[in-house]
């Protein structure tokens, strides 16, 4: 059973998953793939799929339920006042999207068609789960390598339906709302045309979007991928888009490998809650390296402290 904790303070919620301490790691240790739950011949190892794409050589993609997961489905959602602390249980549903049945590929290596299937496969649970009583807004999310906060090495992403919507995403569209109130434009797009012009931050683009990064990073290379059709709701996103998607993140990966090696990432999708009226936002991928790291002074300020202009960061990953 997992909570979320309130503070009263700043209002952010905090989940607390007590058995989320249980699940496996494999991070320095020797990695053995009879181990890996994740692997042909080990579906036993997880819960039963509730998404499955196969071809003749069997599956190819699975999606199941985390035997660890951060919220859970049965619990009743009712605020508790402790003093003046709230407290509520932590529902919704955590799904592992198993992105191949190979072990030791990374999904930038996987090619654009099968990269575009997780993608449409993480539309489809998106759609689905925004969709249950009690959950106002799903997140997807990639953690790649131990620094990334992976536990496990198989190439998998993650899919959390949760009972809030996250304080990210509310600054985002509070600051896209205000934004066209004044102008009566997306913000998004008005940036897409900057960069354009700019061209200096800009690393890749094709028929359907730009990747660029971003002007005032958090983080060392940190990159955004901005869709130049305007869109607000990543469920209403047809196949065509997100297999230019596939385009972009493979060709950007191969560029920034050449740069930082085999490094460790997160991969994070920001939308609108499912069939929301919001069409002032836009829907994009942020692309985290976590080549650089945060301490005390952002952890006390959360000003951010980054060594590498964008620019620059451009210019190398461009080559």
């Amino acid at each position: 059973m997992s909570q979320l904790r309130k503070d009263v303070i700043t209002g952010e919620w905090v989940i607390i998953a007590q058995e989320r301490e249980g699940r496996p790691y494999q991070f320095g240790e020797k990695d053995n793939i009879d181990e890996c739950p994740f692997c042909p011949g080990n579906e036993h190892m997880t819960p039963g799929e509730t998404l499955r794409i196969n071809d003749k050589n069997g599956w190819q993609l699975r999606v199941v339920p985390n035997k660890f997961p951060a919220v859970c489905e049965n619990n009743d959602s009712v605020d508790d006042q402790i003093f003046f602390y709230t407290i509520c249980e932590g529902t919704g549903r955590h799904e592992i999207v198993i992105e191949t049945p190979l072990h030791n590929k990374g999904l930038h290596e996987l090619g654009q068609q099968k990269i575009s299937d997780v993608f449409i496969a993480c539309r489809k649970r998106f759609q689905e789960l925004s969709q249950l009583e009690g959950i106002e807004y799903v997140q997807i999310f990639k953690n790649c390598g131990k620094n990334g906060g992976a536990s496990l090495a198989h190439s998998h992403s993650q899919i959390v339906a949760l009972s809030f919507v996250p304080r990210r995403i509310q600054k985002e569209m509070r600051g896209a709302k205000k934004y066209y109130d004044r102008k009566q434009k997306c913000v998004f797009c008005d940036l897409i045309k900057e960069e354009i012009v700019f061209e200096k931050r800009i690393i890749f683009q094709n028929e359907h979007f730009i990747v660029a990064t971003v002007f005032a990073p958090k983080f060392a290379y940190e990159t955004i991928f901005l869709p130049k059709i305007h869109e607000h709701d990543f469920s209403k996103v047809d196949d065509k888009v997100i297999y230019s998607f596939a385009e972009a993140f493979e060709k950007t990966m191969a560029m920034m490998t050449k740069v930082l090696g085999d490094f460790p990432y997160n991969l994070i999708l920001h939308t609108a809650p499912y069939n929301s009226e919001e069409n002032y936002y836009h829907w994009h991928v942020e692309l985290v390296p976590r080549v650089s790291y945060h301490a005390g002074f952002e952890i006390a300020t959360e000003a951010c402290v980054n060594s590498m202009f964008p620019e620059e960061a451009a210019r190398r990953i461009r080559g």
